[in-house]
Protein backbone atom coordinates (compact mmCIF):
# COMPACT_ATOMS: atom_id res chain seq x y z
CA UNK A 1 0.00 0.00 0.00
CA UNK A 2 1.30 3.81 -1.47
CA UNK A 3 0.77 6.40 1.67
CA UNK A 4 0.97 10.17 0.45
CA UNK A 5 3.69 11.07 2.91
CA UNK A 6 5.24 7.59 3.32
CA UNK A 7 8.02 9.31 5.94
CA UNK A 8 5.27 10.44 8.50
CA UNK A 9 4.11 6.31 9.38
CA UNK A 10 6.01 4.72 7.16
CA UNK A 11 3.87 1.08 8.20
CA UNK A 12 0.22 3.12 9.00
CA UNK A 13 -2.94 3.09 7.83
CA UNK A 14 -4.35 5.17 5.11
CA UNK A 15 -5.50 8.52 6.87
CA UNK A 16 -9.52 9.50 7.07
CA UNK A 17 -9.80 10.16 10.56
CA UNK A 18 -11.68 13.20 11.78
CA UNK A 19 -8.50 14.04 13.66
CA UNK A 20 -5.61 14.45 11.93
CA UNK A 21 -4.41 14.54 8.17
CA UNK A 22 -1.88 12.41 6.22
CA UNK A 23 1.03 15.02 7.23
CA UNK A 24 0.60 14.02 10.80
CA UNK A 25 0.78 10.94 13.03
CA UNK A 26 -2.31 9.80 14.30
CA UNK A 27 -2.97 9.19 18.51
CA UNK A 28 -4.56 5.76 16.92
CA UNK A 29 -1.86 4.55 14.97
CA UNK A 30 0.20 1.60 16.18
CA UNK A 31 3.65 3.60 15.72
CA UNK A 32 2.25 6.34 18.63
CA UNK A 33 0.70 3.43 20.77
CA UNK A 34 4.15 1.51 21.10
CA UNK A 35 6.08 4.97 21.34
CA UNK A 36 3.54 5.96 24.50
CA UNK A 37 4.13 3.34 26.79
CA UNK A 38 8.32 3.47 26.26
CA UNK A 39 7.39 7.60 26.80
CA UNK A 40 5.37 7.41 30.05
CA UNK A 41 7.96 4.40 31.39
CA UNK A 42 10.93 6.66 30.72
CA UNK A 43 9.18 9.45 32.69
CA UNK A 44 8.18 6.90 35.45
CA UNK A 45 11.72 5.38 35.72
CA UNK A 46 13.45 8.78 35.81
CA UNK A 47 11.71 10.50 38.39
CA UNK A 48 10.96 7.13 40.36
CA UNK A 49 7.62 7.88 40.06
CA UNK A 50 4.50 5.14 40.31
CA UNK A 51 2.56 7.19 37.08
CA UNK A 52 3.73 10.06 34.46
CA UNK A 53 0.73 12.11 32.64
CA UNK A 54 1.27 14.48 29.54
CA UNK A 55 -1.03 17.19 29.36
CA UNK A 56 -1.10 18.92 25.98
CA UNK A 57 0.11 22.92 26.46
CA UNK A 58 3.13 23.55 28.38
CA UNK A 59 4.74 23.04 31.66
CA UNK A 60 1.86 26.14 32.56
CA UNK A 61 -0.67 23.88 31.74
CA UNK A 62 0.87 21.02 33.95
CA UNK A 63 0.96 23.14 36.78
CA UNK A 64 -3.33 24.23 36.53
CA UNK A 65 -4.08 21.06 35.80
CA UNK A 66 -2.45 19.86 39.21
CA UNK A 67 -4.08 22.75 40.74
CA UNK A 68 -7.48 22.43 39.50
CA UNK A 69 -7.69 18.91 40.78
CA UNK A 70 -6.20 19.06 43.97
CA UNK A 71 -5.71 22.60 45.66
CA UNK A 72 -9.36 23.53 44.74
CA UNK A 73 -11.27 24.71 48.41
CA UNK A 74 -8.25 22.86 50.05
CA UNK A 75 -5.48 25.00 52.45
CA UNK A 76 -2.76 25.25 50.48
CA UNK A 77 0.69 27.14 50.58
CA UNK A 78 2.85 28.49 48.28
CA UNK A 79 6.81 28.76 48.35
CA UNK A 80 7.73 31.82 46.52
CA UNK A 81 11.28 32.06 45.60
CA UNK A 82 10.21 34.36 42.96
CA UNK A 83 7.76 35.48 39.66
CA UNK A 84 7.48 31.71 38.52
CA UNK A 85 6.37 30.41 41.61
CA UNK A 86 4.74 33.55 42.22
CA UNK A 87 2.23 31.74 38.98
CA UNK A 88 1.18 29.83 41.45
CA UNK A 89 -0.67 32.78 42.97
CA UNK A 90 -1.79 33.78 39.99
CA UNK A 91 -3.62 30.64 38.73
CA UNK A 92 -4.92 30.00 42.03
CA UNK A 93 -6.38 33.38 42.49
CA UNK A 94 -7.95 33.52 38.71
CA UNK A 95 -9.47 30.27 38.96
CA UNK A 96 -10.92 31.02 42.62
CA UNK A 97 -9.43 28.16 43.81
CA UNK A 98 -8.82 28.56 46.97
CA UNK A 99 -7.31 30.86 49.77
CA UNK A 100 -3.88 30.22 50.03
CA UNK A 101 -0.78 31.19 52.09
CA UNK A 102 2.69 32.61 50.83
CA UNK A 103 5.70 32.32 52.54
CA UNK A 104 9.23 33.96 50.50
CA UNK A 105 11.91 34.07 49.82
CA UNK A 106 14.21 36.51 51.89
CA UNK A 107 17.00 39.20 51.49
CA UNK A 108 20.30 37.60 53.07
CA UNK A 109 21.69 41.36 53.27
CA UNK A 110 20.58 45.01 53.04
CA UNK A 111 22.51 45.90 50.14
CA UNK A 112 20.70 47.53 47.60
CA UNK A 113 21.73 44.33 45.34
CA UNK A 114 20.96 41.77 47.86
CA UNK A 115 21.31 37.87 47.61
CA UNK A 116 18.39 36.03 48.07
CA UNK A 117 17.06 33.18 49.84
CA UNK A 118 14.28 30.46 50.22
CA UNK A 119 12.41 31.08 53.82
CA UNK A 120 13.80 29.48 56.25
CA UNK A 121 12.88 25.82 56.67
CA UNK A 122 11.16 25.73 60.19
CA UNK A 123 9.23 29.54 59.32
CA UNK A 124 7.42 27.24 56.67
CA UNK A 125 7.30 24.44 58.65
CA UNK A 126 5.33 26.42 61.21
CA UNK A 127 3.31 27.72 58.52
CA UNK A 128 2.29 24.32 57.26
CA UNK A 129 1.16 23.21 60.78
CA UNK A 130 -0.92 26.68 61.37
CA UNK A 131 -2.60 26.83 58.27
CA UNK A 132 -2.83 22.58 58.04
CA UNK A 133 -1.76 22.89 54.89
CA UNK A 134 -3.41 19.86 52.54
CA UNK A 135 -0.83 21.23 49.83
CA UNK A 136 2.41 22.69 49.56
CA UNK A 137 3.90 23.80 46.50
CA UNK A 138 7.60 25.30 45.46
CA UNK A 139 9.97 25.68 42.83
CA UNK A 140 12.82 22.77 42.64
CA UNK A 141 14.70 25.84 40.48
CA UNK A 142 12.87 29.33 40.69
CA UNK A 143 13.51 30.65 36.98
CA UNK A 144 13.44 34.22 38.12
CA UNK A 145 16.10 34.11 40.80
CA UNK A 146 17.99 30.94 39.96
CA UNK A 147 17.35 29.90 43.58
CA UNK A 148 17.53 26.29 43.93
CA UNK A 149 16.29 24.27 47.01
CA UNK A 150 18.38 21.17 48.39
CA UNK A 151 17.30 17.94 49.33
CA UNK A 152 16.82 18.39 52.67
CA UNK A 153 14.92 21.44 52.45
CA UNK A 154 12.33 19.48 50.34
CA UNK A 155 12.25 16.79 52.28
CA UNK A 156 11.81 18.77 55.51
CA UNK A 157 8.65 20.49 53.26
CA UNK A 158 7.23 16.90 52.18
CA UNK A 159 6.90 15.31 55.86
CA UNK A 160 5.59 18.38 56.96
CA UNK A 161 2.63 18.49 54.87
CA UNK A 162 2.43 14.68 55.17
CA UNK A 163 1.99 15.08 58.65
CA UNK A 164 -1.12 17.32 57.67
CA UNK A 165 -2.56 14.48 55.71
CA UNK A 166 -1.75 16.47 52.51
CA UNK A 167 0.35 16.16 49.17
CA UNK A 168 4.04 17.96 48.71
CA UNK A 169 4.06 19.63 44.60
CA UNK A 170 7.27 20.15 43.31
CA UNK A 171 7.60 22.41 40.11
CA UNK A 172 10.88 20.87 38.45
CA UNK A 173 10.16 23.07 34.96
CA UNK A 174 14.15 24.71 35.30
CA UNK A 175 15.68 22.11 37.17
CA UNK A 176 17.62 21.27 33.59
CA UNK A 177 19.62 17.82 34.24
CA UNK A 178 19.17 18.17 38.21
CA UNK A 179 16.68 14.92 38.38
CA UNK A 180 14.52 14.42 41.29
CA UNK A 181 13.65 10.76 43.27
CA UNK A 182 10.11 11.06 44.10
CA UNK A 183 9.97 8.38 46.65
CA UNK A 184 13.96 8.95 48.13
CA UNK A 185 12.45 13.34 48.73
CA UNK A 186 8.46 12.39 49.46
CA UNK A 187 7.48 14.78 46.40
CA UNK A 188 3.79 13.51 45.92
CA UNK A 189 3.21 15.89 42.13
CA UNK A 190 6.35 17.05 39.75
CA UNK A 191 5.70 18.85 37.02
CA UNK A 192 8.16 19.13 34.25
CA UNK A 193 8.35 20.36 30.73
CA UNK A 194 10.52 19.21 27.64
CA UNK A 195 11.66 21.66 26.37
CA UNK A 196 14.54 22.64 29.02
CA UNK A 197 15.66 19.68 30.97
CA UNK A 198 14.84 17.42 28.14
CA UNK A 199 16.39 19.62 25.16
CA UNK A 200 12.65 18.80 23.43
CA UNK A 201 9.95 20.60 22.22
CA UNK A 202 7.60 22.98 23.90
CA UNK A 203 3.85 21.65 23.05
CA UNK A 204 3.00 19.67 26.98
CA UNK A 205 3.77 19.49 30.07
CA UNK A 206 4.47 16.19 32.42
CA UNK A 207 2.97 14.96 36.01
CA UNK A 208 4.67 12.65 37.61
CA UNK A 209 2.52 11.31 40.23
CA UNK A 210 2.94 8.62 43.56
CA UNK A 211 0.73 6.45 45.26
CA UNK A 212 -0.37 9.11 47.84
CA UNK A 213 -1.24 11.42 44.45
CA UNK A 214 -3.06 8.91 42.74
CA UNK A 215 -5.06 7.87 45.74
CA UNK A 216 -6.46 11.87 46.18
CA UNK A 217 -6.55 11.74 42.43
CA UNK A 218 -9.81 9.26 42.59
CA UNK A 219 -10.78 11.48 45.09
CA UNK A 220 -10.80 14.86 43.49
CA UNK A 221 -12.75 16.52 40.52
CA UNK A 222 -11.18 19.31 38.19
CA UNK A 223 -12.67 22.15 37.31
CA UNK A 224 -11.33 22.27 34.35
CA UNK A 225 -12.18 19.87 30.96
CA UNK A 226 -8.98 20.66 28.96
CA UNK A 227 -6.26 20.24 31.76
CA UNK A 228 -8.61 17.50 33.89
CA UNK A 229 -5.20 15.64 35.02
CA UNK A 230 -7.73 12.78 36.00
CA UNK A 231 -8.90 12.00 32.35
CA UNK A 232 -4.98 12.77 31.21
CA UNK A 233 -4.11 9.91 33.63
CA UNK A 234 -6.65 8.08 32.03
CA UNK A 235 -5.39 8.57 28.71
CA UNK A 236 -1.71 7.99 29.95
CA UNK A 237 -2.73 4.40 31.64
CA UNK A 238 -4.67 3.54 28.12
CA UNK A 239 -1.56 4.20 26.37
CA UNK A 240 0.42 1.97 29.06
CA UNK A 241 -2.05 -1.02 28.08
CA UNK A 242 -1.53 -1.00 24.53
CA UNK A 243 -4.60 0.96 23.57
CA UNK A 244 -5.51 4.25 22.69
CA UNK A 245 -7.83 7.14 24.08
CA UNK A 246 -9.27 10.39 22.83
CA UNK A 247 -9.90 13.44 25.30
CA UNK A 248 -8.20 16.26 23.45
CA UNK A 249 -5.84 16.53 20.61
CA UNK A 250 -2.36 15.24 21.88
CA UNK A 251 0.38 16.67 20.17
CA UNK A 252 1.86 13.69 18.53
CA UNK A 253 4.36 14.27 16.27
CA UNK A 254 6.12 16.45 19.29
CA UNK A 255 6.42 13.72 21.41
CA UNK A 256 7.53 11.09 19.23
CA UNK A 257 10.16 13.53 18.88
CA UNK A 258 10.37 14.32 22.06
CA UNK A 259 10.89 10.51 23.11
CA UNK A 260 14.13 10.48 20.29
CA UNK A 261 15.69 13.15 23.49
CA UNK A 262 14.61 10.99 26.31
CA UNK A 263 16.34 7.89 24.36
CA UNK A 264 19.13 10.11 23.70
CA UNK A 265 19.10 11.62 27.49
CA UNK A 266 19.32 7.99 28.47
CA UNK A 267 21.81 6.89 26.24
CA UNK A 268 24.25 9.44 27.22
CA UNK A 269 23.58 8.84 30.74
CA UNK A 270 21.03 11.07 33.37
CA UNK A 271 23.96 10.57 36.36
CA UNK A 272 26.92 11.72 33.93
CA UNK A 273 24.85 15.06 32.50
CA UNK A 274 23.52 15.45 36.01
CA UNK A 275 27.24 16.18 36.70
CA UNK A 276 27.69 17.64 33.62
CA UNK A 277 25.02 20.10 34.47
CA UNK A 278 26.55 20.56 37.79
CA UNK A 279 29.63 21.80 36.35
CA UNK A 280 28.52 23.68 33.65
CA UNK A 281 26.66 26.01 36.09
CA UNK A 282 29.75 26.41 38.64
CA UNK A 283 32.13 27.89 35.65
CA UNK A 284 29.04 30.00 34.75
CA UNK A 285 28.93 31.26 37.83
CA UNK A 286 32.37 31.78 38.40
CA UNK A 287 32.63 34.00 35.31
CA UNK A 288 29.82 35.79 35.96
CA UNK A 289 31.07 36.68 39.37
CA UNK A 290 35.05 37.63 37.11
CA UNK A 291 33.24 39.81 35.32
CA UNK A 292 31.60 42.02 38.48
CA UNK A 293 27.96 40.34 38.23
CA UNK A 294 26.66 39.52 41.45
CA UNK A 295 24.12 36.51 42.10
CA UNK A 296 20.70 37.08 43.37
CA UNK A 297 20.77 33.60 44.69
CA UNK A 298 22.65 33.77 47.68
CA UNK A 299 25.34 31.32 48.12
CA UNK A 300 24.57 28.37 49.13
CA UNK A 301 21.03 28.50 47.02
CA UNK A 302 22.76 28.63 43.57
CA UNK A 303 21.12 26.91 40.99
CA UNK A 304 23.03 25.18 38.16
CA UNK A 305 20.40 25.21 35.42
CA UNK A 306 19.30 28.94 35.87
CA UNK A 307 21.57 31.65 36.50
CA UNK A 308 20.49 35.02 37.32
CA UNK A 309 22.56 38.16 38.30
CA UNK A 310 22.36 41.61 38.96
CA UNK A 311 22.92 44.59 36.36
CA UNK A 312 22.06 48.64 36.16
CA UNK A 313 22.61 48.62 32.47
CA UNK A 314 18.88 48.99 31.10
CA UNK A 315 19.97 47.14 27.85
CA UNK A 316 21.41 44.11 29.68
CA UNK A 317 18.40 43.87 31.78
CA UNK A 318 16.47 43.17 28.76
CA UNK A 319 18.89 41.21 27.10
CA UNK A 320 19.20 43.79 24.09
CA UNK A 321 22.96 44.31 24.41
CA UNK A 322 23.62 40.49 24.58
CA UNK A 323 22.45 40.40 20.84
CA UNK A 324 25.48 42.16 19.67
CA UNK A 325 27.80 39.01 20.95
CA UNK A 326 24.94 36.91 18.93
CA UNK A 327 23.56 35.60 22.65
CA UNK A 328 19.98 35.10 23.33
CA UNK A 329 19.55 35.83 26.91
CA UNK A 330 16.70 36.17 29.15
CA UNK A 331 15.79 39.38 30.25
CA UNK A 332 15.34 39.99 34.09
CA UNK A 333 11.89 39.79 35.99
CA UNK A 334 10.59 40.91 39.46
CA UNK A 335 10.68 38.12 42.06
CA UNK A 336 7.45 39.17 44.05
CA UNK A 337 8.79 38.90 47.17
CA UNK A 338 9.34 42.49 48.40
CA UNK A 339 12.45 42.74 46.44
CA UNK A 340 14.32 46.49 46.76
CA UNK A 341 12.91 49.59 44.71
CA UNK A 342 15.27 49.37 40.95
CA UNK A 343 15.39 45.81 41.12
CA UNK A 344 17.29 44.82 38.04
CA UNK A 345 19.03 41.83 36.28
CA UNK A 346 19.16 39.61 33.31
CA UNK A 347 19.14 35.65 32.92
CA UNK A 348 21.41 33.14 31.97
CA UNK A 349 19.38 29.37 30.72
CA UNK A 350 22.03 26.76 30.50
CA UNK A 351 20.24 24.02 29.24
CA UNK A 352 20.59 21.19 26.91
CA UNK A 353 22.14 17.92 25.56
CA UNK A 354 24.27 20.28 24.06
CA UNK A 355 25.51 22.37 26.09
CA UNK A 356 25.88 19.74 29.11
CA UNK A 357 27.81 17.55 26.21
CA UNK A 358 30.36 20.14 25.56
CA UNK A 359 30.71 22.34 29.15
CA UNK A 360 34.75 23.92 27.55
CA UNK A 361 32.96 25.06 24.60
CA UNK A 362 29.61 26.22 25.84
CA UNK A 363 31.67 28.33 28.70
CA UNK A 364 33.71 29.41 25.70
CA UNK A 365 31.04 30.40 24.03
CA UNK A 366 28.79 32.17 26.21
CA UNK A 367 31.85 34.21 27.43
CA UNK A 368 33.20 35.32 24.00
CA UNK A 369 29.69 36.76 23.56
CA UNK A 370 29.39 38.27 26.92
CA UNK A 371 32.89 40.23 26.33
CA UNK A 372 32.30 41.52 22.79
CA UNK A 373 28.98 42.55 23.91
CA UNK A 374 30.24 44.49 26.87
CA UNK A 375 32.79 46.41 24.22
CA UNK A 376 30.58 47.10 22.04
Amino acid sequence: MSLPREDVDPNGLQEFSVVFTDRAVNHMSQKFVDAMQEFYGLLRDTYNADAAVVVPGSGSFGMESVARQFMEGQPTLVVRDGFFSYRWSQIIEMGKLTDHEVVSAVATDDSATPGFAPPAVDQVIDAIKKQGSKVVAAAHVETASGIVLTDEYIKALADAVHEQGGLFVLDCIASGALWVDMKELGVDVLISAPQKGWSGWPGMGYVMLNERALARLEETESSSFSMDLKKWHTVSETYRAGKHMYHATMPTDAMLHNLDVMREAKERGLDKIMRQQVELGERVRVGLAERGYKSVAAEGWEAPSVVVVYTDDPQEQSGAKFKAGDLQVASGVPLQVGEPEGFSTFRVGLFGLDKWDDVEGTVQRLFDGIDKARKA
